[in-house]
């Protein structure tokens, strides 16, 4: 199958400014990110954070041209999404747009971040968002992973302490991080720290054009400006341990603090053609999984190989010196014969999330090479003795061979449901006409692979994507002789008991939007080998899984996610009307719901599309303080959570009460896949979902105003309105 490239150009603009360009005909939107050389490691230390809530602030800040909308609100109300991300030394604001308005999106989203706009209630609010986060992610292997690194840091550098933030680091002092903020933002955010990367349907020149006047709305670098070059921050321990995580090693080479960008391309080259499986005979069989990163999240100024599975210390060093010498001489061989061409992994999904990380590296690459040429060492920083590593050693975990996760009990084979054929796919990617697949849904567990199974079958160019969530777990095999692949893989693999939701309590809530089979399924390209696909799915889901991951202990609840749900039976125009919906509520309850209201940090319109499809308004907030065992306070929370459900209700009726008139004649903007796989992926959710038809296949059907009329009409008759309530003690209960 014919693998995505995309031709980039690179610009260099008398203010320093830099941008990436690519184009992509097939594309339908635009994905544009805007990478600003400044990060948590260039934070005072007074302030751990301050990156972070500047990015936050940004974001949610009211715009220059309106007092009341920020460009969360913007971007909803002209159907785009934006986000945004701090990492070591890059912040990057990305977004993906229709086409036809990236022009007015990008000037929208550049003039923000160079003219910004603070106040004190907008910090304020920001400073509780970023605290959620850290409160939702505090225990989680990522911040655990995170800890660690900081431990390998030299203790005098600003990496030696974690960065995220939170309420007690960033304080209650408005006036004060109103001042930091915009000494930072002054300090940071200026042309010579801008890079833009663009990738849209639009022609080079234009989309040049388009980069060049984003780039002259920041102001020039200040006299006393930091400078771009990284400090090195890693000192000599060898090794640190995180704690309460799976059986884990991370290999970290540190980058030496100026890089040339050719020797950069050399190491993401390497890490592409090690995840292709070329390290699958070289790791001990006590390996499970691995996979190679420039620059990972948290580390950004090194080389990082993650193997999963148990090795003991005397492991780790023999395997660090032998891969440090293999590493080193695969950077000394010329790099793939691709040009300059930019390649999306394998395995991509959606196009967005691979071109804002390739625009990062883009963003990062420049920092590396700030120094002078004659400043920048040649040697390889896969030296003797250059590794560090991190240890988990929490209890084995069941992508482990020897792991007895949860006792056998016999059962008989369940009933498999099967879909064979293509169902459209070669209309959205006409290379999937030649292409071959299996894909398998088991319900209530998790599929736990051999080991190096996807580098296995990298090496027989076959792509693999797993998918688990505590309601399923689907796997996908793509390529040349998938369903013996699949077998393959069914036949190797284990159950493992579906784990705890993590996260946002919001995120939690909306997953259960979407519908999921009771039974497991096959969807397969080709009759060929169906049978024994299905036969194989059956003994796997034969074996139960009865012992179930036990729940973390009983806490006081410090926050609660509240989501009101609309469900209709699911016809094709019920799914575009949803859509519609969607698109049309989503900036006016964003602002009613977080501003006007102040229900919660969280407020967001999301959509479950199925048979049935279903729409849901969720809410997050925490309470004030933590909620002790009396019964005041709880008697508060009780009263707080039916004053935020009420006020819920209130506003989702509202919103559909003035359906009629928003709603009229109007087409949702239906975004068609963007990769081969995301095809895939797209027909078997619908699949899984009760449907046959992608909801962006049924964008040509128009929906008139009568038409119209007689399906808002259902909503008084065949809908189904519930409230559902989740708090962070795992408290969860639902009602009509």
């Amino acid at each position: 199958m014919a693998k995505l490239r995309f031709q980039p150009t690179f610009i260099s603009l008398p203010n320093g400014a830099q941008g990436v360009l690519a184009q992509a005909p097939h594309l339908t939107r635009a994905h544009v990110s805007i990478a600003i050389a400044a990060g948590y490691l260039d934070e005072s230390r007074t302030l751990p954070g301050l990156a972070h809530l500047l990015e936050h602030v940004l974001t949610t800040a009211p715009l220059e041209a309106s007092s009341n909308i920020s460009l969360l609100t913007w971007f909803a109300q002209h159907h785009g999404s934006l986000n945004a991300h701090t990492d070591d030394y890059v912040t990057d604001v990305h977004f993906s747009i229709p086409a036809n308005k990236l022009e007015v999106a990008a000037l929208t989203v550049a003039s923000q971040l160079a003219r910004p706009a603070f106040s004190p209630s907008v910090i304020g609010a920001e400073v509780a968002a970023i605290d959620a986060e850290w409160q939702a992610r505090q225990n989680s292997s990522a911040m655990q992973r995170l800890l660690a690194i900081a431990t390998l840091s030299d203790p005098q550098h600003i990496g030696a302490s974690c960065r995220h933030g939170n309420a007690q680091t960033l304080g209650s002092d408005m006036a004060l991080l109103f001042e930091a903020l915009t000494a930072f933002h002054r300090d940071y955010y200026h042309s010579g720290r801008v890079s833009i990367a663009l990738i849209s349907p639009w022609d080079t020149e234009t989309m040049a054009r388009l980069i060049k006047r984003m780039t002259t709305l920041f102001s020039p670098p200040t006299p006393s400006a930091p400078s771009l070059a990284i400090t090195p921050r890693w000192n000599r321990l060898p090794h640190a341990k995180i704690a309460k995580t799976g059986n884990t090693v991370e290999l970290l080479w540190p980058l030496p603090s100026a890089v040339a960008r050719h020797q950069l391309t050399a190491l993401g080259d390497t890490a592409d053609r090690l995840n292709q499986g070329f390290l699958v005979e070289q790791l001990p069989d006590s390996i499970t999984d691995y996979h190679a990163a420039l620059s990972p999240s948290g580390a950004t100024d090194a080389f990082s190989l993650m193997l999963s599975g148990t090795a003991t210390q005397e492991q780790v060093k023999a395997l660090a010196a032998d891969l440090s010498e293999r590493l080193a001489a695969m950077l000394g061989t010329a790099p793939n014969n691709q040009g300059n061409c930019w390649q999306p992994p394998a395995d991509t999904v959606q196009l967005a999330p691979a071109w804002f990380a390739h625009a990062r590296h883009q963003a990062l690459a420049r920092r590396f090479t700030a120094q002078p040429p004659e400043h920048q060492p040649g040697a390889s920083p896969f030296a003797a003795n250059n590794a560090r590593w991190l240890f988990g050693n929490a209890s084995p975990s069941p992508s482990s061979p020897a792991f007895d996760a949860f006792d056998r009990q016999p059962a008989p084979c369940p009933a498999v449901q099967r879909w064979c054929g293509q169902y459209g796919v070669s209309d959205d990617f006409a290379a999937l006409a030649t292409t071959a697949w299996a894909a398998c849904f088991v319900p209530g567990a998790v599929i736990v692979p051999s080991p190096l199974t996807a580098q296995r079958l990298a090496l027989q160019d076959i792509v693999f994507k797993q998918e688990d969530s505590p309601h399923g777990s689907w796997v996908i095999a793509m390529g040349s002789q998938a369903n013996h692949a699949m077998v393959t893989l069914l036949e190797d693999a284990v159950l493992a008991a579906s784990k705890a939701q993590q996260g946002l309590l919001a995120q939690q809530l909306i997953q259960r939007l979407t519908p999921l089979p009771a039974e497991p399924v096959v969807w397969v390209s080709h009759n060929t080998g169906a049978a024994a696909v299905c036969h194989a799915l059956a003994n796997l889901a034969s074996r139960v899984a009865i012992r179930a991951e036990q729940p973390p202990p009983a806490s006081p609840a410090t926050s609660t996610a509240i989501m009101r749900t609309l469900s209709l039976p699911g016809t094709p125009s019920q799914r575009l009307l949803l859509a519609l919906a969607e698109q049309h509520h989503s900036a006016a309850f964003f602002q009613q719901a977080r501003y006007d209201h102040h229900l919660g940090y969280v407020a967001a319109v999301r959509r479950g599309d199925g048979a049935p499809c279903s729409l849901g308004y969720v809410v997050q907030a925490s309470h004030a303080g933590q909620v002790s065992k009396n019964a005041g306070s709880a008697g508060r929370k009780l009263r707080e959570e039916k004053r935020i459900a009420e006020k819920l209700r209130s506003i989702t009726d509202a919103l559909w009460q003035e359906s009629d008139s928003v709603l009229q004649a109007q087409l949702p903007a239906l975004t068609p896949p963007e990769t081969p796989l995301a095809a895939l992926v797209l027909q078997w959710q619908s699949l899984l979902a009760g449907t046959h038809q992608p909801l962006h296949r049924l964008g040509e059907q128009r929906i008139d105003s009568q038409a119209l009329t007689n399906l808002l009409s259902q909503i008084n008759t065949l809908s189904h309105w519930q409230t559902h309530w989740l708090d962070s003690a795992g408290h969860y209960f639902v009602n009509d």
